[in-house]
């Protein structure tokens, strides 16, 4: 009866292929829960890449937008400027063609004297001379262009000389003088870059003289510049050309 009992026993115990089989579909079952959560993540991971991108692309959108605005509105300021300055400048030349004409001829048609330092094309200025008591300026300038060296100073000759109202308290008045013609007025601008180099003139600097309309239109430049956002990248040459 023993011996049958145990033979009882053995029979119900899983046969070693029937653990394996077990152990399979344990594998198995595993395998399908990570698929499933593998397509979770990636499904989740899609979903929120997708909001991401249409969030940024929305961002993107909103702030073009609003460049494009801004941009607008200060190309139409700029227009604005530039019409303006360009319908000073057309009032500005009709006004000095009548002050010519006017200045040309007096009222009973006779032709007035011209003075040469009021003819931008052959006139220098130079800032940073000192002033003396009962100054001399034609002997200032003389020396002015002597210092630009003999071949300078042999070919020149100064005409007429002024010195201009002090716009500073701390700084002399401009110098403002001319020549016979504009080969003189080129001949020392190309070489006022000498008086660096000279002890007594160092502080001395000569530029050429301009018209009321230039000075005017130049101002107007440096005007359009500061209203500019990047104003301060550009600069006015001497033309008044920005």
């Amino acid at each position: 009866m023993a011996s049958d009992a145990k033979n009882v026993n053995k029979n119900k115990d899983p046969t070693v292929s029937e653990k394996l089989d077990t152990i399979v579909n344990a594998i198995q079952d595993l395998k399908t829960n990570q698929e499933g959560m593998k397509r979770m993540f990636e499904s989740k991971l899609d979903k929120l890449r997708t909001d991401l991108m249409a969030n940024v692309d929305n961002k993107i959108r909103a702030l073009r937008d609003e460049l494009s605005v801004d941009i607008g509105s200060e190309t139409r300021r700029t227009d604005q400027l530039l019409i303006t300055v360009q319908s000073l400048q057309t009032r500005l030349e009709g006004i000095e063609e009548h002050n010519n004409t006017q200045s040309a001829f007096n009222g009973i048609g006779v032709l007035n004297p011209v003075n040469p330092l009021d003819n931008p094309e052959i006139t220098i200025t130079a800032s940073g001379i000192p002033v003396t008591e009962s100054e001399d300026l034609l002997y200032k300038t003389e020396n002015l262009i002597r210092a630009l060296g003999e071949d300078v100073f042999s070919y020149v000759h100064v005409t007429a000389a002024t010195r201009l109202p002090n716009r500073f308290d701390d700084r002399p008045g401009i110098v403002k003088f001319s020549l016979r013609n504009k080969d003189e007025k080129i001949k020392v601008l190309r070489n006022k870059m000498k008086l660096k180099d000279n002890e007594i003139y160092k502080n001395v600097y000569i530029k050429s003289s301009k018209s009321r309309v230039e000075r005017i239109i130049e101002m107007n430049a440096r005007a359009v510049l500061r209203n500019l956002p990047q104003g301060k990248s550009f600069r006015v040459d001497a033309n008044g050309r920005i």
